[in-house]
């Protein structure tokens, strides 16, 4: 008897968890569902919206990369150049990108050039931070707030592990008395909780790897802090032979750093060049090796900018678990290691956990309903999904257009402001609810 009831009481405690989760994360998770469903695709769909800054016709010879920093940095003396894009395919181009040098807090900019690498002619310019392409990644990524809204989006990956845990957990007993596919219509919130329950099966590998890749995204800085964990590829010169005014001012041979890569690295495909800031002196070439599931533009080679000696070479594939573990991390939650058609299968499943916190909300809903028509707030279950789906909807929208218009520094106030401001509000009001409740329990006292 004594087993019975502990079982019960274990069960009951699952249901709670699972439940008070869904409850409480759920708009959070459909919302980074929906959002990490469209950020798969946001290169491809900046491609598809400005196909000409990145294809070209593919001609004999190329024009010096040399040249071509030459030419775009004397147009631009209010900048600097940060890094190249190099085009890893005969039609691509190159992608030249430079911080400005007076920043802008409300306005700031992150300037790209494109420039045929055959012509050098300059295709186009813009402000990398009025792109949809950085909306999509701003948004999905953390929520127009580099600190907080990086911790909320890994809190949100933690609430879809234990969400997804305590759900097999509950339902895994369940299906031994209910086929696995089996949708009873009996009404709505049957119908939702046989959907919810044979779609959180389905999709249970997957999203237990979105959930903890998440995690580790999202609260990365902070677990790299507890844990005393650093970034594998990163290479820091002990003594700097350079003031950083130096070091800017500094030319650098783009084209003989390329060959070098070619004959000391040669399996790397480079993408991106990089030099230093700091007064270190270096040219950093990165890349990745074909075949390999991990984090795009981790694999590096890294050079002295005066005599292009070698200063670090690291290959992903030669190092131990640790590293190779560190960057299959957001490899595997962005599904950037198999081609377009995986990354179509992820926004099938990514749309999943979307679709469990949505159909949770409705059995919640409906379970609840008789108790919740007794309240003057009450509100019909399809008015009240209507308002929350194209409220969120709305929201990305309306930030998307503001972004694109003005960047990324008015958008981050208003959503900053109005955002986190009601989250906070809603935060103190649950903790004063809480505390009054608990001193209304206990006696007076005289």
């Amino acid at each position: 008897m004594a087993q019975k009831k502990s079982r019960s009481t274990k069960k009951n405690l699952l249901w709670r968890v699972h439940s008070w989760v869904g409850l409480y994360a759920g708009v959070v998770i459909a919302f980074l569902s929906l959002t990490g469903a469209a950020a798969l695709f946001r290169m491809e769909i900046d491609e598809v919206l400005n196909p000409s800054l990145y294809h070209v016709e593919s001609e004999p010879a190329k024009m010096a990369l040399n040249d071509v920093v030459a030419k775009v940095t004397k147009a631009h003396p209010d900048k600097e150049l940060f890094e190249v894009y190099v085009p890893t395919e005969a039609t691509g181009t190159y992608n030249l990108r430079l911080m400005a040098k007076h920043t802008h807090r409300i306005f700031p900019v992150f300037w790209e050039v494109f420039v045929n690498p055959y012509s050098g002619e300059i295709l186009g310019e813009r402000n990398y931070y009025k792109t949809f392409n950085y909306y999509l990644r701003n948004l999905h990524v953390r929520f127009y707030e580099a600190f907080w809204g990086r911790q909320i989006v890994g809190l949100a990956g933690l609430a879809l592990l234990i969400s997804t845990i305590t759900g097999f957990l509950i339902y895994g007993r369940f299906m031994k008395k209910q086929s696995l596919g089996e949708i009873r219509g009996k009404n709505l919130r049957i119908r939702q909780a046989d959907l919810h329950k044979f779609i959180g099966i389905m999709a249970l590998a997957f999203n237990l790897m979105i959930a903890i890749t998440g995690t580790w995204l999202g609260l990365q800085s902070q677990l790299q802090k507890v844990f005393s964990i650093e970034r594998p590829n990163i290479y820091k010169r002990t003594e700097k032979p350079l003031t950083p005014t130096e070091d800017l001012a500094m030319t650098a041979n783009f084209d003989r750093a390329l060959e070098k890569s070619s004959s000391i690295f040669p399996q790397l495909i480079p993408k991106t060049v990089r030099l230093s800031r700091d007064g270190a002196r270096t040219i950093e070439i990165i890349g990745d090796i074909p075949g390999r599931a991990y984090e795009r533009s981790s694999n590096k080679l890294v050079l002295d900018k005066g005599n292009l000696s070698t200063l670090l070479k690291y290959n992903i594939g030669e190092d131990n678990f640790g590293g190779k573990l560190f960057f299959v991390q957001e490899s595997f939650h962005f599904g950037d290691f198999g081609g377009t058609w995986l990354k179509v299968l992820y926004c099938i499943l990514a749309l999943t956990s979307g679709f469990l916190a949505l159909s949770g909300f409705i059995v919640y809903l409906k379970r609840t309903e008789k108790k919740r028509t007794e309240k003057p707030s009450f509100v019909e279950l399809r008015p009240l999904l209507y308002r929350w789906v194209f409220g969120i909807i709305a929201f990305c929208m309306v930030v998307g257009v503001m972004s694109v218009v003005w960047g990324i520094g008015i958008p981050s106030v208003i959503v900053i402001t109005l955002f986190y401001g009601l989250l906070a509000f809603l935060l103190l009001k649950a903790l004063f609810l809480w505390g009054r409740s608990r001193f209304s329990k206990k006696p007076l006292q005289i």
